[in-house]
Parts: structure tokens; sequence; C-alpha cells
């Protein structure tokens, strides 16, 4: 009984040792590199390593060499069974502000290992307030928005492009 408590305990050293020292901000620079693929560059951002988390802060976000937005904190965490992405303070550019409502206040992304086939959305600001998820196996993303009165009074061209059902908002999109 003793040496599967010992073992257990090694595993467990070994996996919170192994998070603490993952190399964060090279997967973050791959993550970089692969957006860049689609034309998506971050720049002008203050990198920041936890033992159990990476922030981004003060990013601008380029779109095929056009400033888009500027974001105040992008955070992973990684536990042991599940990764959050969380960004913050979302804020489009004025050009940009006619065609989705700004600023968003947090977009947080969660994957977990017990449902790997799932990472759940969850948001809110000016627009109301968004939830739903993307399904990997299936390749569909399904969102459900309770939009707030702004978002329905000023961007209803937006709205069009969603179904409403049971008071909500829902848009499904295959990939």
């Amino acid at each position: 009984m003793k040496k599967i408590l010992k073992l257990f305990l090694y595993l467990f050293v070994f996996i919170v040792f192994f998070i603490i020292f993952l190399p964060k901000e090279s997967f973050y620079n791959l993550l970089e590199k692969e957006l860049e693929k689609n034309q998506i560059v971050v720049s002008n951002e203050t990198k920041k390593e936890n033992p159990f988390s990476f922030s981004v802060m003060n990013a601008d976000i380029f779109y095929q060499g056009i400033n888009m937005a500027k974001v105040d904190e992008i955070t992973f965490k990684t536990y042991l069974l599940q990764t959050k992405v969380t960004i913050k303070n979302i804020n489009f550019l004025d050009t940009l502000s006619s065609f989705a409502p700004t600023p968003i206040n947090e977009i947080v992304l969660k994957y977990s290992i017990l449902d790997v086939n799932k990472i759940n959305i969850k948001s809110n600001g000016t627009f109301g307030e968004l939830s739903g998820d993307i399904n990997i196996l299936k390749r569909e993303v399904r969102i459900e928005l309770n939009a707030s009165s702004l978002m329905k009074s000023s961007y209803s061209k937006l709205l069009k492009y969603m179904k409403f059902e049971n008071e909500r908002y829902v848009y499904e999109y295959k990939f």
C-alpha cells in the first residue's frame, strides 16, 4: 500500500513541477506563428509568466496589416485537468465599431481533458451575454447570445445572421 501511495505522490509532484516549469512563452510564440499564417499579428505586447499562468498585456491585434483591436490582457492558465484562456477588455478601432459592438469586457475559453471534444466559450460586453461551445470532432461552433438593447437597436444587421430561439439568438457554423 505504501508503494502505491508513493507512486501516486511522485506522479502528482512530477505533474505539478511539469506544469510549473512548462515553457509557456515558447508555446505563446508558437501560437503567434500559427496566427501569422492567417495574417493575424499580435504586437506591442508585454509578457508576464507565473508558475501556473502566462499573461500578455496591452496587445495590438492586426489583421492583414490593419490595426483591428487593442486587448488589455490575455491570460493562459493551465491546471491538472483544465486549460483556461481569459481575454479582457477588447476594444475595436472606431472604424470597426459600426460592424461589431465595442468594448467586449471578457471572453473565457475553457478546455478540459474530461471533455476532449469541446471548448466552452463565455463572454460579456456591450452586446450582452454570450455562451457556446466549439465541438472539435464535429467541427461545429454553436453560440447563444442574450442580446442587450444596444445590440438589438444598433447592430440589427449582425443579428440577421442568427436564428432567434427561446429568447436568444443562436449562431451555428461548421468549419
